[in-house]
């Protein structure tokens, strides 16, 4: 009901705002920003000095900022003050930071605890700030202990994006009576380019990417163990994409397209020259004013691919569900979501999920075969906690149509 009531009172100001239609905007004021940088958020807001006032423009500035997540309300509102044309934007802060205790057990008998810090505008500069402690038993009677940590620090200079992310993971496994430890290094560092056009609604953005990663084995891991092949894989990286998908209170709307390649070069100091090339295209329709269905198509290919393992598996929540945990693996990927959301009036933030996956995954493009696809089906709870940053709790159950076998997962994200 509050989400309601918010947009009644949007429009009303609009409104009001209205007999200052095509005049030029002289001042752009933030009020409610306890954290967030206010020229950032008028850098998010597209607004301008000077720019004609329109019911258009009040629109999408809100809109734009919605999208960014840091905030549970917003309102773009314009006022006259000694002739002048004032737009003031009213917000109110989510919160930022959330640290969850973790505990994930699957119908395969393998339990993780942990803890997760996420901590989102950092600074007020939409910087975040990842860390992971995990300890697991696996059912196979092996066990690991993982550790990872990354920041992303974007830069914004209209019509730019410069962001750069740094981590380091560690991983304990006893496996085959050996205890080994498996470092890993990454940086990356890119820089995102919109490009507007008269034949889309939202621009196209162009990202260049360079990425360093480092996988360390450290003694005693045994060669005999063939699983995994220590090495760097530096690599560049082109990413095309489409991203005309908004964020609601309690869901979002739109599409999203995106091209990835990724070459690794011996030139940057890699030691593999696997070249990487995905398609992914999402739809997040509205059905009605609290139903969606949302629809994911992707395919993937690895030339070559790093660190001697096949680059791709199904068997989780972010591919086909229902499968055993990454039981298949190969160099080609392929696969489709497909879900019902099912909303209630009442209690917004909770929805009812029925999904079909189908996909598969092969060992290289000659034995891609579409007639040997994998189908789950299944129904799952969606939680929006609206308070917090891109936190959305989901637990879904998956059935595995071939093998009959089912599936439980969940998780604080979306699965796509």
């Amino acid at each position: 009901m509050i989400g309601f009531s918010v947009s009644g009172l949007f429009q009303g100001t609009l409104s009001a705002n209205e007999h200052l239609f095509g005049n030029p905007i002289s001042e752009i004021r933030v009020q409610g920003n306890r954290k967030t940088r206010s020229d950032l958020i008028i850098v998010w807001s597209e607004l301008k000095i000077g720019q004609i006032l329109s019911r258009d423009i009040l629109n999408l500035a809100r809109q734009n900022i919605l999208d960014i997540e840091l905030f549970k309300q917003i309102s773009v509102e314009a006022e006259s003050e000694d002739g002048r044309v004032i737009v003031n934007i009213i917000l109110e802060e989510k919160y930022f930071t959330l640290v969850l205790p973790t505990l994930r057990r699957n119908t395969d008998g393998d339990v993780k605890v942990g803890l997760r810090l996420k901590a989102h505008n950092l600074i007020g500069a939409n910087q975040t700030l990842s860390a992971v402690v995990e300890k697991a038993d696996l059912s196979t009677g092996d066990t690991s202990r993982r550790y990872r940590i990354s920041y992303e620090l974007p830069q914004y200079t209209n019509p730019y994006e410069y962001h750069f992310s740094v981590g380091q993971s560690t991983t304990h496994t006893e496996d085959a009576g050996f205890f080994n430890v498996v470092y890993e290094d990454f940086f990356s560092v890119s820089i995102k380019r919109d490009w507007y056009t008269s034949f889309t609604s939202e621009p196209l953005t162009l990202t260049t990417s360079a990425f360093y990663q480092d996988i360390d084995l450290r003694e005693p891991y045994p060669p005999a163990l063939n699983e995994l092949e220590a090495g760097r894989f530096n690599r560049l990286g082109l990413k095309l994409e489409y991203d005309a998908v908004h964020h609601e209170k309690y869901r979002r709307y739109g599409r999203y397209y995106s091209l990835t390649y990724q070459q690794g070069l011996e030139s940057l100091g890699s030691d593999y020259r696997s070249n990487i090339i995905e398609l992914d295209a999402r739809h997040y329709y509205r059905i009605n004013s609290l139903d969606n269905f949302n629809s994911r198509v992707f395919a993937g290919y690895a030339h070559d691919a790093p660190f001697d393992e096949h680059y791709y598996e199904i068997g989780s929540a972010d591919t086909l569900r229902g499968l055993e945990r990454e039981s298949f693996s190969g160099d080609v990927l392929v696969f489709t979501n497909l879900e019902y959301i099912k909303g209630f009036g009442k209690y917004p933030s909770f929805r009812i999920s029925l999904f079909v996956d189908i996909g598969n995954v092969y060992d290289n493009l000659n034995e891609v075969d579409f007639s040997d696809l994998r189908t789950s089906i299944g129904l799952g709870i969606r939680w929006k906690i609206a308070s917090f940053v891109q936190t959305d709790l989901f637990i879904d159950w998956a059935y595995d149509t071939e093998t009959g076998e089912s599936k439980a997962y969940g998780g604080t994200s979306f699965n796509f």
